[in-house]
């Protein structure tokens, strides 16, 4: 059988565009075939063979058609072998060449993809369309990521993707590209397939399909530790110097705002005027649609001011995380911390200093930790939060080591247990 690889004619510069080339090989013999698709090597995984999924509108109709014309030039091969004679390289040609007055190459191959496959993809993408408004921002990435991912097995697997084939074996060959390809964490992948399988009950209860397969579909979600930071290294935050980086001191701000009020990035960079009344910060969560108040202490209502005043403004969630590491460096956040991931069940652990994996998110985390240390009780930090139920909640509180330590020495006194097991004192 020939093997088929694609990649770019010129991988740089990565800003140009450069056309993308079949090389089909068998026997030691090699031809190249031009797919008549330019793209940015920037926008190219050359691991894959496949168009980049992110940031870029237009990954999913080109995967498709690539995927499309990858297949006729197997049949092409195979036509060929069956005929008792290889396809020459003009006949290769030809296979991926629309005939006259026939669709362009991309458009011809989606169509092709449409009609053997003709709702599933469309579907899932039209009734994502229909959430819009409805559901976060984030929900709405996650399923367009399912949707990408979809796209990525079929174009790499040649599986004829159809309400009717989602099979047992779709869910293990699925599965196994999820780990294999894009290298996904077991949380990922749960989080993936729940969101396919929203999709697919609504397909059932429309009547797209009379399948109730995505029942089955599952994968154990092994809950990562979640990072927080203590008491201590807010203060670190807050007065580190950062005077000759304004970019830095503006992504220092927002994150201390997330810190004292708990808000997730979508409502960080949607608080407007209005939605402080007095005292408190009221307005309605992006993400789940609760209407939240938050009392404000007095930083909080300081830089509350500033952000209003347009002296700190958002910035993207991608620019504030980078930059977050880097100010967390200069405020020495160093300790150490083990970042535990699983795939198919094995434990992964690395081990970071804090500064490394600080995000925006770090900071709701710490919101919800530090409310908790200081004796607020759950009720109360749930409802300031926004937290529906206690199990969602739960992942949030992961108290300090030294929180727990003072707790301990409030109750036993200045005795602490070493390493060894006996008891010593400072």
């Amino acid at each position: 059988m020939a093997s088929i690889t694609l990649f770019l004619k010129n991988p740089t510069p990565i800003d140009k565009k450069t056309p993308i080339i079949a090389r089909l090989a068998h026997g030691g013999n090699k031809t190249k075939i031009y797919l008549g698709i330019t793209i940015e090597p920037r926008q190219w995984n050359q691991e894959e063979q496949q168009v980049k999924t992110r940031g870029n509108a237009q990954a999913g109709r080109l995967n498709l058609a690539l995927a499309a014309m990858r297949t006729r030039l197997e049949n092409c091969f195979l036509d060929g072998v069956a005929a008792g004679a290889l396809p020459t390289a003009e006949q290769l040609r030809q296979a991926i060449e629309p005939a006259e007055a026939e669709p362009e190459p991309q458009v011809k191959a989606i169509t092709e993809f449409i009609i053997a496959k003709p709702t599933l993809l469309e579907e899932f993408a039209a009734w994502n369309e229909q959430l819009r408004g409805r559901m976060s921002p984030a929900t709405l990435q996650t399923n367009t990521t399912v949707i990408n991912h979809l796209i990525g097995f079929v174009a790499r697997t040649g599986y004829p993707l159809a309400f009717d084939t989602l099979t047992p074996a779709f869910d293990a060959k699925f599965c196994n590209y999820l780990l294999t390809v894009p290298k996904l964490t077991d949380n990922a992948i749960a989080k993936n397939l729940i969101r396919l399988n929203c999709f697919l009950r609504y397909a059932h209860a429309q009547g797209l399909t009379d399948r109730r397969d995505f029942e089955r579909l599952k994968w154990k979600n092994q809950t990562p530790d979640i990072l927080v930071l203590t008491r201590h290294e807010v203060q670190a935050l807050e007065q580190v110097e950062l005077t000759d980086a304004p970019a830095l001191a503006n992504a220092r701000d927002l994150f201390l705002l997330a810190c004292y009020t708990g808000l997730r990035y979508s409502d960080l960079v949607s608080v407007r005027p209005e939605h402080r009344q007095g005292n408190s910060l009221r307005l309605r969560a992006v993400k789940t649609r609760e209407l939240v108040t938050i009392p404000l202490r007095p930083a909080s209502g300081a830089l509350l001011d500033r952000l209003f005043a347009g002296q700190v403004h958002p910035i993207s969630n991608q620019k504030l995380n980078d930059y977050l590491k880097e100010v967390g460096q200069r405020a020495q956040l160093n300790a150490l911390v083990e970042r535990v991931r699983y795939r198919a069940g094995r434990r992964e652990a690395e081990t970071f200093t804090k500064w490394q994996l600080l995000t925006c998110h770090t900071a709701r985390r710490t919101f919800v930790t530090l409310a908790l240390e200081q004796g607020i009780p759950n009720q109360i930090v749930m409802q300031v939060s926004g937290h529906k139920t206690f199990s969602a909640f739960s992942r949030y509180i992961n108290l300090a080591q030294s929180a727990v330590a003072d707790a301990f020495e409030a109750v036993y006194g200045s005795a602490v247990i070493s390493s060894t097991g006996n008891a010593s004192t400072e």
